[in-house]
C-alpha cells in the first residue's frame, strides 16, 4: 500500500537566546491507492477520447473533402466521356456556392456547349461528304458507260474505215490521230470507272454497308482469282504456288468482295513489279488461312507501311509513274476488317514486298457471325508488321 507523507517542523522563540527553537514536527500521511486509480482512470478516458475525436475529425474531414472534390469527380468523369467520344451532351451538375470550383464547372460546361456545337457542324459536313460522294459515284457510273460504250463503237467504226482507205494517203494519216486519240480517251474513260467504283465502296464503308455473308468454299474462289489474274497485264513472272492450305476450307463471307481483296493485291503487285516475279500461295497458322502475295518489286520504307491503306495515299516512289487512284488498299482494308481479319506486310526497300492475308477458317461447330469473331480474337498471328 503507497503512501504520500508530508513533514513540517514547529519552531517556537527562545527568549534566552533570542532565537527560534525546534519544539516538534508534524507529519501529515495520504494514502494513494484511490488517487493514483482516479488518475489512472482519467489518462484511459482522456486516451479514449482522442482517439475518438480523431476518428471523427477524419470521417468529418473525409466527408467534406469528398463533397468539396465531387464536382472534380463529376469534371473527370465528363472529361473521361469525352475522350471516349461517348456522350458530347452531357454536362456537370454542380449544386453549390459560386466559387473557384462553381466558376470551373460553369466555365467547363460552356466549352463542352461549343465542342458539342463544332462536333454536330463536323459531323453533319462529314455526312454530306459521304452523300455527296454516294451520289456523285452513283450519276457518274452511267455517263461513263456511255462514253466508254460510244468510243469502242466509234473506234471499230475508225478501224473499218482506215482498212478502205488504204495504207497511204492524208486520210490515212487523220483516222490514225484520230483513232489514237480515241484510245487515249477510251482509257481515261476506263481510269475515271475505276475510280467511281472505288469511291461508291468506300461510300457504301462509311455509310455502314453490311455485306451479305455465307459459308464459302475457299479454294474454288483462290482458283478463280487465279485464272484471272493471268489475264493481267504483266512483266514479271506469275508463280502460283503451294495452295494446298486452302483444301477442304470454309470462310464465313463475301465470294465476290474476298476475291476483289485477293485481287488487289495481286494487281498492285504487277503494277509496281516491273522484273522479277509475283508469287500466290497460302497458309494456315492456328485457326486461321493465310493467303501469301509476294513480289520483287519497288519494295517500301518501314516509315511508309503505316499509311499505305490511307485513302488516295501513293508511295513516293510510285506517285506519277504508275497509274492508280490510291484507294484500292482502302478497299481491301475495309473488307478485311469485314470479315474480321487481318494483313501481315514484310518489305524490303528495292527488293520487293509480301502482304498476307489472315482470314479466319469456319470450323465445323461455327457457322455464325459471333462464332468468326470469337475464334478470329482467340488467335495470335506470327511476328510481322500486323495492320
Amino acid at each position: 500500500m503507497d503512501f504520500m507523507i508530508y513533514y513540517q517542523p514547529v519552531y517556537t522563540p527562545d527568549p534566552s537566546s533570542g532565537s527560534l527553537k525546534l519544539v516538534g514536527m508534524i507529519q501529515i500521511g495520504m494514502q494513494l491507492d484511490q488517487t493514483e486509480r482516479l488518475f489512472l482512470l482519467l489518462r484511459w478516458v482522456l486516451a479514449g477520447m482522442a482517439v475518438l475525436v480523431i476518428a471523427l475529425a477524419a470521417s468529418v474531414g473525409w466527408f467534406i473533402s469528398r463533397k468539396a472534390f465531387n464536382p472534380i469527380e463529376q469534371v473527370i468523369a465528363a472529361t473521361d466521356q469525352i475522350e471516349k467520344g461517348a456522350d458530347l451532351a452531357r454536362r456537370i451538375e454542380y449544386k453549390g456556392p459560386n466559387d473557384e470550383i462553381g466558376r470551373l464547372t460553369q466555365t467547363i460546361n460552356g466549352m463542352l456547349g461549343r465542342l458539342q456545337h463544332t462536333y454536330d457542324e463536323l459531323e453533319e459536313a462529314y455526312r454530306a461528304q459521304r452523300r455527296f460522294v454516294s451520289d456523285a459515284s452513283h450519276e457518274l457510273r452511267t455517263p461513263l458507260t456511255t462514253i466508254r460504250g460510244n468510243v469502242d463503237l466509234l473506234e471499230k467504226m475508225w478501224r473499218q474505215t482506215a482498212e478502205q482507205v488504204g495504207p497511204a494517203g492524208k486520210d490515212r494519216m487523220q483516222l490514225e490521230l484520230s483513232l489514237e486519240a480515241m484510245h487515249d480517251i477510251a482509257g481515261e474513260a476506263e481510269r475515271m470507272s475505276r475510280l467511281v467504283n472505288d469511291l461508291l465502296s468506300l461510300a457504301r464503308a462509311d455509310a455502314g454497308f453490311q455485306m451479305a455473308k455465307t459459308e464459302i468454299e475457299l479454294r474454288p474462289l483462290v482458283d478463280e482469282v487465279v485464272r484471272k489474274a493471268q489475264l493481267l497485264p504483266r512483266s514479271a513472272e506469275w508463280i502460283v504456288g503451294d495452295l494446298s492450305a486452302l483444301d477442304g476450307l470454309q470462310i464465313y463471307g463475301n465470294s465476290d468482295y474476298v476475291q476483289q481483296l485477293i485481287f488487289i493485291f495481286i494487281e498492285n503487285a504487277f503494277k509496281y513489279t516491273d522484273r522479277g516475279y509475283v508469287r500466290l500461295d497460302a497458309l494456315r497458322h492456328d485457326g486461321q488461312v493465310g493467303i501469301r502475295i509476294e513480289d520483287t518489286g519497288i519494295g517500301m520504307d518501314k516509315e511508309e507501311i503505316p499509311h499505305i491503306f490511307e485513302r488516295f495515299y501513293r508511295a513516293d516512289p510510285s506517285r506519277g509513274k504508275k497509274s492508280g487512284t490510291g484507294l484500292g488498299l482502302s478497299i481491301a482494308k475495309w473488307i478485311i476488317d469485314e470479315h474480321n481479319g487481318s494483313i501481315e506486310v514484310k518489305t524490303i526497300k528495292d527488293a520487293g514486298s509480301t502482304f498476307v492475308i489472315w482470314l479466319p477458317v469456319l470450323q465445323p461447330h461455327m457457322s455464325s457471325p459471333e462464332a468468326i469473331e470469337i475464334q478470329a480474337e482467340g488467335h495470335s498471328l506470327p511476328q510481322g508488321n500486323q495492320v
